[in-house]
């Protein structure tokens, strides 16, 4: 647990994750029992009756679950609140508030948001409801199931596409149409976060490949849509959560994350989830160049960004990169060496 607190001027002052809470739920006053569909002369009942059921650390803000019971120690419901302690966290708030809102208001089933606060003194937070379902990380998947996650994925990212102008202030939309300098992008994020990660040759196929006209035409809005991020309820709905993090890729970089997440296991093979997405869309043979290419990117990008927090898990991701570097040359040939 943190023992600090830090406003938007930088300056720290004593605080605990329970003080958070606290002030979130005070500041949401009588919106709990409208959440919970409560008598609203309930709300001092609710506050004093509340426990902080887990907790856990994001890529980029902190999460907490909070059970609620009346007097009679009754399970009355739960809320789900995402905050930062540093206030450079304060745009991934926003960013996924953002996009929820998008999402919630064309009817795409996600998160919905309770109450929200950037105020300069506290911590920024997002109180949403919570997820019911089992984590696909903890179940294996099927193909019938891989295609209803692809069909939310798909929808997720043309009601992105259609709000670019509301997004615009939280991703450079230039890029849809511009030519991306891939090598440099990976070579600085090699040198900056993984400096262990030896690259064998240039990245310089990338730009060749990834900014043909052909897959620059095709280019979508990519948010984390890793396995520990899709729910499926008993009902086999899909929910997704976790919207903080948003780019400009390829049409294959959000099915990338999915199938090539180390955490998730199919009961179909690769292949099959590759040529479901490519039936889909209609998409010819000869375009496996560019989804090979992409998975590199992909790959690459999240065994960076995770080597530090998990290196088993970075690793995984960084097999993957070799793995599809051996596929888009059509032989045996290694991309990504990790110096121990």
């Amino acid at each position: 647990m943190h023992d600090k607190l830090i406003n938007e001027e930088g300056v720290y002052w004593s605080g605990s994750i329970d003080k958070i809470v606290t002030i979130a739920l005070q500041n949401l006053g009588h919106k709990l029992c409208l959440h919970f569909q409560v008598e609203s002369d309930r709300t001092e009942e609710l506050l004093q009756n509340f426990t902080i059921k887990s907790e856990s650390s994001g890529h980029n803000n902190q999460i907490c679950l909070i059970d609620f019971y009346d007097n009679k120690k009754n399970f009355i419901g739960d809320i789900c609140l995402k905050y930062a302690f540093e206030q450079e966290r304060k745009e991934d708030l926003q960013i996924e508030l953002n996009i929820l809102n998008i999402l919630q208001t064309n009817n795409i089933l996600c998160p919905s948001i309770v109450d929200a606060n950037f105020s300069h003194k506290n911590p920024s937070y997002i109180l949403m409801e919570t997820i019911k379902g089992r984590c696909i990380n903890k179940q294996i998947i099927n193909l019938e199931e891989a295609r209803g996650i692809l069909d939310v994925i798909q929808s997720h990212e043309s009601v992105l596409l259609d709000n670019l102008l509301i997004l615009q202030s939280s991703v450079d939309i230039s890029y849809l149409d511009r030519e991306i300098d891939f090598e440099k992008k990976l070579s600085d994020f090699l040198i900056n976060f993984a400096p262990n990660f030896i690259a064998r040759s240039s990245f310089d196929f990338l730009n060749s490949i990834l900014n043909h006209s052909a897959v620059i035409k095709k280019r979508s809005i990519v948010t984390d849509r890793s396995a520990e991020n899709i729910f499926i309820d008993e009902n086999n709905q899909i929910s997704m959560i976790d919207f903080s993090t948003i780019r400009i890729g390829t049409q294959f970089d959000n099915w990338i994350q999915f199938i090539d997440d180390p955490r998730a296991t199919f009961s179909c093979t690769k292949e099959e989830l590759i040529t479901t997405l490519f039936k889909k869309n209609g998409l010819l043979e000869n375009e496996l160049v560019s989804f090979y290419a992409s998975s590199i990117y992909t790959n690459l990008l999240q065994g960076i960004f995770t080597y530090r927090k998990s290196p088993r898990l970075g690793i995984d991701y960084i097999n993957n990169v070799n793995n599809s570097f051996k596929k888009l040359m059509n032989k045996k040939c290694v991309l990504i060496d990790i110096i121990h």
